[in-house]
C-alpha cells in the first residue's frame, strides 16, 4: 500500500532566508510523498523570486497582499491535493524522521483528527509552544490576579501551560498551535477550515475547539519533532504582544457567549494592566505589556477591528461590521443531519458569525438575518398544541420587536408541503399566515422549487427569491471504508449485489413499496433497509412486507454515522422511491459516498441528475417498478464511471458565497 501524499502549507510574509531555510529543512528530507505548498502574503523582500528559483518543485501562490495567517492557510489548503495537509511556520525546521512519525501515527491513528509535535529551540530546548490547554474564566482569573506568574507551571494557576509536561508522550491535548498541525484534507473541510475573522494568533486555539465540538480528540505526537523560532516571523513585542491579544479576544467572543466573552476580555485586559504596572514600578528593560497597555484599544475588541490598528489594514466594510446571522436550526441538528451545520460553517469562513436561534440573543443582541429552515419542525412538532401556539408567539413576537433593528427573515423552502402534517390544521393556517406575512426573501434548493413554492403562496410572489443548491456531504462523513470491509461489518454477503435504502423512514419514502417491488422483481440480490422508521406502524407494515424473504434485511434503528457509512459502503445501488419529494439530503449522501442512486423525476432530481451527471443519478418515471429495478441495478454494476463523483456544484464554499448573497439582496429589498 502506497503512503499518503502530504503538503506541508507555508505562509511566508517578508521572510524569505528564513522561510528558505524551512523549505530546505522539508525537501531535504527525501520524502516522495511530501510537498510543499507556499502561499506568500504579499512580501516586498524578493521571496517569492527566490522560493521559485531555488525550489521550482514548490507550488506557490502570490496573495498580492498580506491576508493574514486564517486566509492564506485556507487558500493553501484549497490548493492541495494532497491526502493530508500539514501547518507549518516559516520559522521552522523539521528534524529527520519527525514526518513519517508524524504521519505514521496518523494512519494508526484516525479517530485523534488532529496532530501535532514536539517543538524546540535552536539549542533542542524544550519550546512548549506546540499545544497549549484551553483558555478559561478560571485560567483568565489566574492571568488577571498575577496567579499564574507566581505559580507558573502549576495545573492549576497555570492550567493553559499544560504544567511541566514535556511534550515526550503522546497525549490528548485541547489546542495544537498551528506552527505544526496535521489534518486529513477531508477532516480540515469537515472541521470547517480556519476561521477568517481571525488576522493573526489564536485562530488555531478556536480550530482546535471546533475540533473538540466534532467528537475529534488532538493529539501530540513526541517524536514529531521540530525546530522553531518562535516568533520569528513577526515584529517587536510589544507588537507581538498585541496581536496574540487581539487573537485571544476574537477566540472569546468566537466560542464563548457575549457575557462570557466580555468577562474574559476584562480579566484578560486587567491582567495587561498589572504586568504593565509591574513593568513600570521595576523600571524593565521590557515594556512589552506597557505598549500592549497603552495600545489597548487596539485590540481589545478583536479582530478584523484590530487590522487596522494593528496592521496599518482597513478591513472591507463587511469585516469590520461582520454579518450576525441565528438561524434555526444552525448547528444543533448537525449529529440527524449535517446539512445545516455545514452550510453555517461555510458562512462563518467568510466572516460571518451564525448562532442556532436564542430568544435571550434576539432580544439583547443585534441580529442581521433569521434564516428558518423547517417551520412546521420548529414551531408545530411534538403533541402539545399549547407549546405549538406558546413558539409561534414567541418567535413572530420577538421578530416584531426586533424589527426597527433592519433584521431579516430569510425561509429556505425545503419542500412546499410538509411530509407529515403536524398539529391541528387551524394552527397549520395560523403558522402559514404568519410566516408568509413576514418573510423578506426566499432561498430554494432548485428552481423548480421557486416556481412551485410561488405557485402553492402566491403571497411569495413579490418576495426575493434565489436558487442556493443543497450542498455535499463528503466532508461530513468519513467514507473510507471499503465495500468488503462494510458487509462484514453488516454480516451481508459479500459477492451478491446489494441495493440500499438509507436515512430516516417516513411514509413519503414509500419503503414498502419498493419491498414489494424488489420482490416480484425476483433479483438475486439483497435489499438493506436501513433507518428508523416513523410512525411507528410504518415499522411494521415494512416487517409485513418484507415478511418470509431472506433477501431483505431491515435494520429498523436511528443509525449513528459510521453505520450510515457502512451501508452506503454496502451497496451497488441506492434506490430513493419517493411518492412525493422536492428536495433528497439522501440522494445528495448517497452521490457524496460515491454510489449511484435510482430516484424518481420528481421535484430536484432532474436538476441533481445535471450537476452531478447521469453516470451517477438515475431517474424514473411514476412509480417504480420491476423493469426500472432491475435495468438500475445493471446499470448501477456495469456502467462505466469514474471512482469519484465531481461535486463541484455542490461546493459548500460557493454555497456559502451565493447565500451571502441572498441576504444582502433581501436586506437591500427590506429597505427600499
Amino acid at each position: 500500500m502506497s503512503a499518503p501524499t502530504v503538503d506541508a502549507i507555508i505562509v511566508n510574509y517578508n521572510t524569505r532566508e528564513r522561510t528558505l531555510e524551512a523549505i530546505a529543512s522539508l525537501v531535504d528530507l527525501d520524502l516522495p510523498w511530501l510537498g510543499v505548498v507556499l502561499v506568500d502574503n504579499g512580501s516586498v523582500d524578493g521571496s517569492v523570486e527566490a522560493i521559485r528559483a531555488a525550489y521550482p518543485s514548490v507550488q506557490v501562490l502570490d496573495a498580492g497582499e498580506n491576508l493574514g495567517f486564517a486566509r492564506a492557510v485556507n487558500r493553501g489548503v484549497d490548493a492541495s491535493r494532497a491526502d493530508y495537509v500539514m501547518l507549518f511556520n516559516p520559522d521552522a525546521s523539521a528534524m529527520p524522521g519527525s514526518m513519517e512519525a508524524l504521519v505514521g501515527f496518523a494512519e494508526a491513528h484516525p479517530e485523534n483528527g488532529i496532530y501535532g509535535g514536539r517543538t524546540v529551540d535552536e539549542h533542542g530546548t524544550l519550546d512548549p509552544s506546540s499545544c497549549w490547554g484551553a483558555p478559561s474564566l478560571w485560567s483568565l482569573l489566574c492571568y488577571a490576579t498575577g496567579a499564574s506568574a507566581i505559580a507558573k507551571k502549576s495545573t492549576l494557576f497555570d492550567p493553559e501551560s499544560l504544567g511541566r509536561w514535556k511534550r515526550d508522550t503522546v497525549r490528548e491535548v485541547p489546542i495544537v498551535t498551528g506552527c505544526l498541525l496535521l489534518a486529513r484534507r477531508d477532516t480540515w473541510h469537515r472541521i470547517g477550515g480556519m476561521d477568517e475573522r481571525f488576522f493573526l494568533y489564536g485562530e488555531d486555539a478556536e480550530f482546535s475547539t471546533r475540533a473538540w465540538r466534532r467528537g475529534l480528540r488532538p493529539v501530540i505526537v513526541p517524536d514529531a519533532v521540530i525546530r522553531h523560532d518562535v516568533g520569528g516571523s513577526s515584529s517587536s513585542s510589544g507588537r507581538r504582544l498585541a496581536m496574540v491579544l487581539a487573537g485571544k479576544v476574537t477566540y472569546f467572543t468566537s466560542v464563548w457567549s457575549t457575557p462570557v466573552a466580555l468577562l474574559a476580555t476584562l480579566l484578560l485586559q486587567a491582567g495587561v494592566g498589572l504586568r504593565a504596572l509591574l513593568e513600570a514600578l521595576r523600571r524593565s528593560d521590557r515594556n512589552a505589556y506597557r505598549e500592549a497597555w497603552a495600545h489597548r484599544r487596539s485590540w481589545r475588541r478583536g479582530y478584523p477591528a484590530a487590522e487596522r490598528t494593528l496592521f496599518g489594514r482597513t478591513p472591507s466594510a463587511d469585516a469590520r461590521r461582520p454579518l450576525v446571522v441565528q438561524a434555526e436550526p444552525a448547528f444543533r441538528t448537525a449529529h440527524a443531519n449535517p446539512y445545516t451545520a455545514d452550510l453555517y460553517r461555510a458562512l462563518q469562513r467568510r466572516g460571518a458569525v451564525v448562532h442556532d436561534l436564542h430568544y435571550g440573543r434576539l432580544l439583547t443582541q443585534r441580529t442581521d438575518v433569521i434564516h428558518l429552515h423547517w417551520p412546521d419542525l420548529s414551531f408545530l412538532s411534538g403533541p402539545r398544541r399549547y407549546r405549538h401556539v406558546a413558539r409561534l408567539g414567541l418567535f413572530y413576537g420577538s421578530l416584531a420587536l426586533i424589527r426597527r433593528r433592519g433584521t431579516v427573515l430569510v425561509w429556505t423552502v425545503h419542500n412546499v408541503a410538509a411530509h407529515e402534517e403536524r398539529s391541528s390544521a387551524k394552527l397549520r393556517a395560523v403558522a402559514e399566515r404568519l410566516l408568509l406575512k413576514n418573510v423578506d426573501g426566499i432561498i430554494s434548493l432548485t428552481a423548480q422549487g421557486i416556481d412551485s413554492a410561488r405557485t402553492a403562496f402566491p403571497a411569495l410572489g413579490s418576495v426575493p427569491a434565489a436558487v442556493v443548491p443543497h450542498g455535499h456531504y463528503r466532508d461530513a462523513y468519513d467514507f473510507s471504508v471499503g465495500r468488503a470491509e462494510a458487509r462484514e461489518r453488516l454480516g451481508l454477503d459479500g459477492d451478491r449485489p446489494v441495493i440500499v435504502s438509507v436515512g430516516q423512514i417516513r411514509r413519503y419514502k414509500n419503503v414498502p413499496h419498493l419491498i414489494r417491488t424488489f420482490r416480484e422483481a425476483g433479483i438475486d440480490a439483497t435489499l438493506l433497509i436501513a433507518g428508523k422508521p416513523s410512525p411507528t406502524d410504518l415499522e411494521d407494515e415494512i416487517r409485513e412486507a418484507a415478511r418470509g424473504d431472506e433477501r431483505v434485511v431491515f435494520d429498523a434503528r436511528f443509525l449513528p454515522d459510521d453505520d450510515i457509512v457502512a451501508a452506503l459502503a454496502a451497496a451497488d445501488l441506492v434506490v430513493l422511491p419517493y411518492a412525493k419529494i422536492e428536495n433528497s439530503g439522501s440522494a445528495v449522501l448517497a452521490v457524496s459516498a460515491d454510489r449511484p442512486v435510482l430516484v424518481p423525476r420528481l421535484g430536484a432530481m432532474s436538476e441533481l441528475q445535471e450537476q452531478v451527471g447521469e453516470e451517477w443519478v438515475r431517474l424514473y418515471d411514476g412509480e417504480l417498478t420491476t423493469a426500472a429495478l432491475t435495468d438500475a441495478l445493471a446499470w448501477a454494476r456495469e456502467a462505466d464511471r469514474p471512482p469519484r463523483a465531481d461535486l463541484a456544484a455542490l461546493d459548500w464554499d460557493a454555497i456559502a458565497e451565493e447565500t451571502l448573497k441572498v441576504y444582502q439582496r433581501v436586506q437591500v429589498s427590506s429597505r427600499s
